[in-house]
């Protein structure tokens, strides 16, 4: 009995010191490229730093600041070229580690802060001045100046079109980020002052209360490497379903500043475009016919048609549905060949979405409404639908996301995180789903429909250039954004959707464009993060490894030029095209592959 119980403590001391060395030796001998996301306390701004960095391709791993202080950071900046620290988990940093991190930024590693590392002792109080400012130059905790006036809320202006904004996200006068029916948007910030600050600012935040500007997005060179800073907690953001400026700054970093190599998420690394109509009722029975006719819908671009099926729109008996399983039949019939398929809410338009507003539909009743919807559409497509949009944009979280998955939707179409690219939103701290992505809106300013648009006075060439736009940003910047409105609004706008449509066609000729629906998108994302991949810097040579249980095909790397032209590359891998800081490949094949790129 007693040899039994001392067997049993030393297991567990054993298992202690296993988990307490084991990073520390694993992060010692690795030479994988990775990102490390340093946190001191794990909270949930981490996972929303993790999610972004899987859905963008970038290798990284989460590591405790007490692991990275042990290592060397000469050696580690060879091998870890970025460190990132998101905002509220790790505000006190011991003033010895500043050293550490000058040797990191010294010998190439870059350093990315969202808002408040090292702003506190070891106590919990505010320092006079940040840890990391003497590095950045700018002093981001005022507290002992300004007391609570050191945290305000303002007004976002952009200063640099480097940025990644999506067109429309920008209002034109002062270049404010705005949001789908809300105008300028206001953020929580923290105030800064310059302390010798030679970088670049990329955006300012204007304060609501006097009107004055501070920095909120900046970086500066220091020694050989970089160090980029946000007043904005960007993990919050994210976490609370706005998570195109985490994305953005993110990629800005990664990509820009410190070029590291990663995957690419959208299909043989092109930009990707959803054009996403929403038929609500009777009223698009002439208006399909009338895209068939004039050139709105065309064979050979994949469109994402979504209808509410029922016999009804506001109140049962009224008529007004799109009656998909009657007289609406041979119209869903015609637009098959155009597209796929999905689901506009539960059966009725408006009154499933008044319903929800009102409590009178509850989350059992938003199952089974969106289900029956689905069961007529299914009785005449023959296939099962998967992908969904909210009438009226109501879409209460995390229970219609729940309802989804456990019928089986893939993708939907979303008014959160407007702007950003397809991804597992999150809410309330809390990613909602890991099997139905995302497909937030791209509005212009405060409209996302055509009709809203009109509403808002929008000229005809306004809403063109707005269109094309999304499309030369989408190829751009090799992501996937989303259009939306619906068939009735065309003949508001039907010279600029014509010609926009003919842009569009024209950009997927010339093999810069994909346009498919929402779940060809979200097939590949959801396959795309089951990807394994590494890469590792051998000489004049980068080894990347991949595996995937479901299949390589389409996905792209991203290979950095700082590394040298490239000589020679596998056959498996398809040249497709270079920028400023990467060249970039697509795999042909599914198997398991290890790849080498050989410089000059």
């Amino acid at each position: 009995m007693r040899k039994g119980f001392i067997l049993f403590i030393t297991l567990i001391l054993l298992f202690i010191i296993l988990k307490t060395l084991l990073p520390l030796y694993s992060l010692k001998w690795d030479k994988d490229i990775e990102v490390l996301v340093v946190y001191g306390k794990k909270g949930y701004q981490v996972d929303a730093f993790k999610s972004a960095l899987e859905e963008e391709g970038v290798p990284h791993r989460l590591v405790d600041v007490k692991t990275l202080l042990s290592e060397d950071p000469q050696r580690l900046a060879k091998y870890k070229p970025a460190i990132i620290i998101p905002d509220g988990t790790l505000q006190y940093v011991n003033p010895s580690a500043i050293r550490w991190f000058e040797d990191y930024l010294t010998h190439g590693g870059n350093l990315f802060i969202s808002q408040d590392a090292g702003i506190k002792n070891y106590a919990g109080a505010y320092l006079r001045s940040a840890i990391f400012s003497p590095l950045l130059g700018i002093n981001y905790i005022l507290y002992e100046k300004l007391r609570a006036g050191s945290y305000s809320k303002g007004y976002v202006k952009v200063l640099d079109r480097d940025l990644e904004i999506t067109p429309g996200k920008l209002d034109k006068e002062q270049r404010l980020v705005t949001g789908y029916m809300y105008k300028e948007l206001t953020y929580p910030y923290v105030k800064t002052e310059d302390r010798s600050f030679g970088g670049k600012t990329l955006a300012v935040v204007v304060d609501k209360k006097d009107g004055s500007q501070y920095k909120a997005l900046v970086w500066s060179k220091y020694r050989q490497g970089y160090i980029f800073y946000s007043s904005l907690p960007l993990g919050h953001f994210k976490a609370y379903s706005d998570d195109l400026f985490l994305r953005s700054n993110l990629r800005y970093f990664l990509f820009k500043l410190a070029e590291v190599p990663h995957l690419v998420n959208t299909p043989k690394g092109k930009g990707g475009f959803v054009i996403n109509w929403h038929i609500d009722a009777n009223l698009d029975w002439t208006s399909i016919p009338m895209m068939m006719e004039k050139g709105y819908l065309r064979k050979g671009l994949e469109y994402s048609l979504h209808i509410t099926a029922g016999p009804f729109r506001d109140k049962p008996g009224d008529n007004l549905g799109f009656d998909a399983c009657g007289k609406g039949e041979r119209y869903v019939k015609m637009l098959m060949s155009y597209g796929v398929i999905g689901s506009h809410g539960g059966w009725a338009h408006n009154w499933f979405a008044y319903g929800i507003l009102s409590g009178k539909l509850d989350q059992k009743d938003i199952y089974e409404y969106i289900e029956k919807n689905n069961r007529c559409l299914e009785s005449i497509t023959g296939y099962k639908i998967r992908e969904y949009s909210a009438p009226n944009g109501v879409h209460p979280q995390p229970e219609t996301t729940k309802a989804l998955e456990k019928l089986g939707f893939v993708a939907y179409y979303y008014t959160g995180d407007s702007g950003s690219s397809p991804n597992r939103t999150f809410i309330n701290g809390k990613m909602v789903s890991s099997k139905v992505i995302a497909f937030p809106i791209s509005p212009y300013e405060e409209s996302a429909s055509l009709y809203e648009m009109y509403q808002k006075g929008i000229s005809e060439e306004e809403v063109y250039r707005f269109l094309k736009s999304l499309a030369d940003f989408s190829a751009e910047t090799k992501q996937i954004r989303l259009f939306y409105s619906h068939p009735y609004d065309i003949p508001l706008y039907p010279s600029a959707v014509l010609k926009a449509i003919d842009y569009w066609q024209q950009k997927e000729r010339e093999g810069l464009l994909e346009i498919h629906s929402m779940s060809y998108f979200a097939d590949f994302l959801l396959r795309f993060l089951k990807t394994e991949y590494s890469f590792r810097k051998k000489g004049d040579e980068l080894v990347v490894r991949l595996k995937n249980p479901e299949g390589l095909k389409d996905i792209a790397i991203a290979v950095p030029r700082y590394y040298g032209k490239v000589l020679s590359f596998p056959k498996e891998a398809v040249f497709i095209s270079q920028d400023e800081h990467f060249y970039y490949f697509y795999l042909q094949k599914d198997e398991e592959l290890d790849l080498s790129f050989k410089f000059h």
